[in-house]
């Protein structure tokens, strides 16, 4: 199992500095990637929900300079929000800072307010998506035109181009997420208990199957929210994982929440993102030092 780590985006103790030092953290430490969120326009009627939300590809270019190897990938960046030929050529541009270590995770999209502050229906959100990655993937492979409902273009060169095929991970764990996933290269669910995540493994393979696609050919991973403390409790789950401020962290000390993660992985985890749940930043550096240790008991098989 590979293991993510969330940079310090969000809220006030986000800053500069510390993206660029937490993502060196994170490469010391052996994680294979660092990951950045995304909203673009924060309701004020969410409790919970930091209104400090700095953009993530500008996040990840940041990331990127102060490494040489750990993985850059969005958990998730929602596409609608954005010009559609215009992202593909900033996340091409990302690919040319960090050639081969981006993940592009992406979204359909959840929150209506966030919808229409963009100016963009909700209604058709799945198609668009989906007409967006198609559209994308012909660019970046050197398409001069493309043809769909919700993003066209002809007789056009866009470069930089990738420097190999990015990886787009889909996130949610709807009935339709799970279908995109089967046939882009990797499904990143929100954490769900162990019956529940075998669920949806069974959905994500059986929707493999129908397009025959092997089972490698698509990375399971979960992003999973985590405190380091006494006591195994992981009761506060939501089933869709959309929503802030409604569930708790997955709470334990290191080989208590190893342990848990190892029956992820025998039920078909290939990597976990990690984000600590804390305030301040000398506890965050703390959390850092424990989840690295989780992950350590897992990739040596302690536990």
């Amino acid at each position: 199992m590979r293991f993510g780590l969330h940079l310090p985006q969000l809220g006030r103790a986000a800053s500069p500095e510390r993206v660029g030092a937490a993502a060196v953290v994170a490469e010391d430490l052996g994680f294979a990637d660092v990951w950045a969120s995304d909203h673009v326009a924060v309701p004020t009627s969410i409790e919970g929900m930091p209104s400090f939300f700095p953009e993530p590809i500008p996040l990840l270019a940041l990331a990127a300079a102060h490494t040489r190897r750990v993985g850059l990938g969005t958990s998730v960046i929602v596409p609608a929000y954005r010009n559609p030929m215009h992202f593909a050529k900033q996340w091409a541009t990302l690919d040319w800072l960090a050639p081969g270590r981006t993940i592009l995770g992406v979204g359909a999209g959840w929150l209506t307010e966030e919808f229409t502050a963009v100016g963009v229906p909700m209604q058709g959100r799945g198609e668009r998506l989906d007409d967006y990655i198609r559209g994308w993937r012909a660019l970046w492979a050197g398409a001069t035109e493309f043809e769909s409902r919700f993003f066209s273009f002809e007789a056009v060169r866009v470069k930089p181009r990738p420097s190999e095929t990015i990886p787009i991970w889909i996130g949610g764990s709807s009935a339709g997420a799970l279908r995109r996933a089967a046939w882009c290269d990797g499904w990143h669910g929100t954490w769900a208990p162990l019956d529940e995540f075998k669920r949806r493994v069974v959905m994500l393979l059986a929707e493999m199957e129908k397009i025959e696609r092997d089972r490698e050919e698509v990375t399971v991973s979960i992003h999973m929210e985590v405190t380091i403390g006494d006591g195994l409790d992981y009761s506060g789950w939501s089933s869709v994982g959309d929503g802030y401020g409604d569930r708790r962290p997955v709470t334990g000390r290191p080989e208590d929440v190893a342990e848990l993660l190892v029956d992820y992985a025998e039920a078909g985890l290939d990597h976990v993102l990690v984000t600590p749940v804390v305030r301040g930043e000398r506890a965050w550096d703390e959390m850092v030092l424990g989840i690295a240790a989780l992950k350590d008991l897992v990739e040596r098989g302690a536990c």
